[in-house]
């Protein structure tokens, strides 16, 4: 009987101890999608600004021999 209790708490504890291990990935996933949402959000807005840029400013990227390349002192 007394066996069958150690077991029991062992196996309580290790569950327990596995189940906030899980919480913890689950807390690091949580903030992993929420920089990923931001991230989409940002780069939605740069595609957006170049839409604009191309259509309504008649705007378009300049060709490489157009293109000077500076190097800072």
């Amino acid at each position: 009987m007394a066996l069958g209790k150690v077991n029991s708490e062992h196996q309580y504890r290790k569950l327990f101890s596995e189940h906030e291990h899980q919480k913890d990935i689950g807390k690091q996933l949580d903030l992993k999608y929420s920089q990923l949402q931001i991230e989409q959000s940002t780069l939605s807005m740069h595609s957006k600004i170049e839409d604009i840029a191309k259509k309504s400013l008649k705007m378009k990227e300049p060709e490489s021999k157009n293109i000077i390349m500076l190097e800072q002192p």
